[in-house]
């Protein structure tokens, strides 16, 4: 099961970055819309339900992006693409028009890490990271 994920994982790689991909203007808009999405905002990162408000936002921007449901459903994967997609958390966030870029920052930092956001508030009012 895990080497037939990795080998179809591989093909879209491929695929996806391969020369005639490049070529094309605006490739980045085919994994994620830069305009604004029809996905809620999730709560304020020191906010007692952030982990679960922002999953769900996560979850909706993966599947408008045009993944299927059970794709975005793990928040690692989820990362990970964008990672893949990106290059880094900073220019995903750079790169998305739905929230300002700090808050991007913050929100995905303390859903990972935990600790304090930006502003120096504990991460979902505990300090822990979102499991």
């Amino acid at each position: 099961m895990a080497r037939k994920l990795l080998v179809a994982l591989g093909c879209f790689i491929a695929l996806t970055f391969s020369i005639d991909t490049f070529s094309e203007p605006g490739f980045l808009s085919w994994f994620v819309s830069p305009t604004h999405s029809n996905c809620p905002q999730a709560v304020s990162a020191s906010h007692p339900q952030f982990c679960q408000s922002f999953r769900a936002v996560a979850q909706c921007h993966c599947t408008e992006s045009g993944l299927p449901a059970g794709m975005c459903r793990d928040m690692n994967t989820i990362y990970k693409r964008m990672l893949a997609v990106f290059g880094s958390q900073q220019k995903a966030c750079a790169y998305q028009k739905d929230t300002q870029f700090q808050t991007c920052m913050d929100d995905w930092n303390c859903y990972l890490l935990g600790g304090r956001d930006s502003l120096g508030n504990l991460c979902s009012t505990t300090g822990k990271r979102c499991t």
